[in-house]
C-alpha cells in the first residue's frame, strides 16, 4: 500500500490456535488497509523452529495470514527473537520480505528507522548471552537435524519451559541504561530512531522505542506517511 503506516509489532509470544491467535489474525487482516510496511519484532510464537515438520497448525495459520498480506501490496518483515530459529531460511520470499538476525533499516516518512529484536542489549545477561551463541551455532543446529522427530519436539517443548523459567533476576525489572547506551550505539549511525522488543514494556525514550508485547497490551508502534511515530492501540 503506497503511502501506508510503517507498523512495528512487539513480542506476541503465540502458543496455540486459540483467542489470542485469532485476534492477531484479524489485526494482520486490518493492516492490509493501512499499511504499506508491517514489522514484527521477534519472538511471534513461544518457539518457532523453521523446519516444516516443527511447525504445528498456529504457526501455518499465521504463515498463510502473512503470506496473503503480502500478496495484497504490503512489505513484511521479521526480526529474528530470542525463541525464533531459522526463520529467513525457511519463509523469506513466502510470508516475509526479509528476516535479518542483525536487524533492519528502513526510511519511511522522511524518517531513518532501525529496528532490532533487542535480546543482546543488555550486555550484563551474560548466562544469555552464552546460551545464545551456543544454540545458534552450526554443530549444534547439526545435532537436532540429526535428531529423529519425535526427539526434536520433545526437545522443543522442553526448551520453551526452560527459556521461560530461566534467568528471572534479568527479567523482573527493565535495564534501562542499557537500553539506552544500545540505542545510542545506533543513532550514532545515522538513524533518526531506534525500536526494540524483546523487554515486554512499553517504553518512549526520546528516539529509543520499546515495543509492549503486543497479546498483552494490544499495542503497536506506529509511523505514519508524513514521519509521527508514537505508540497507537491495535485495531482488531
Amino acid at each position: 500500500m503506497t503511502g501506508g503506516d510503517l507498523v512495528l509489532v512487539g513480542d506476541i509470544h503465540l502458543d496455540a490456535p486459540d483467542a489470542r491467535t485469532e485476534a492477531f489474525l484479524r489485526f494482520l487482516d486490518r493492516m492490509s488497509s493501512t499499511a504499506s510496511t508491517v514489522v514484527l519484532a521477534g519472538d511471534l510464537f513461544s518457539l518457532w523452529i523453521g523446519l516444516p515438520d516443527m511447525e504445528q497448525e498456529h504457526h501455518r495459520a499465521v504463515v498463510a495470514k502473512l503470506v496473503e498480506l503480502r500478496a495484497r501490496g504490503v512489505r513484511t518483515h521479521y526480526l529474528e527473537g530470542n525463541r525464533d530459529y531459522r526463520i529467513s531460511r525457511a519463509h523469506v520470499g513466502t510470508a516475509f520480505d526479509s528476516a535479518p538476525g542483525q536487524g533492519l533499516a528502513l526510511e519511511h516518512g522522511g524518517r531513518r528507522v532501525f529496528a532490532i529484536h533487542g535480546d543482546l542489549a543488555n550486555v550484563e545477561d551474560r548466562q544469555y548471552r552464552t546460551w545464545r551463541r551456543l544454540s545458534r551455532s552450526a554443530p549444534v543446529w547439526g545435532l537436532f537435524r540429526a535428531l529423529p522427530r519425535a526427539r526434536r519436539r520433545r526437545w522443543a517443548e522442553g526448551l520453551e519451559v526452560r527459556m521461560r523459567d530461566t534467568n528471572l533476576d534479568y527479567k523482573k525489572t527493565f535495564p534501562e541504561d542499557q537500553v539506552r547506551a544500545y540505542g545510542e550505539g545506533y543513532l550514532s549511525r545515522g538513524h533518526d530512531a531506534v525500536v526494540l522488543g524483546h523487554f515486554h514494556v512499553e517504553k518512549d525514550l526520546g528516539r529509543i522505542f520499546v515495543l509492549p508485547e503486543w497479546s498483552a497490551s494490544r499495542r503497536h508502534l506506529r509511523v505514519s506517511a508524513g514521519g509521527e511515530i508514537g505508540f497507537v492501540d491495535s485495531p482488531e
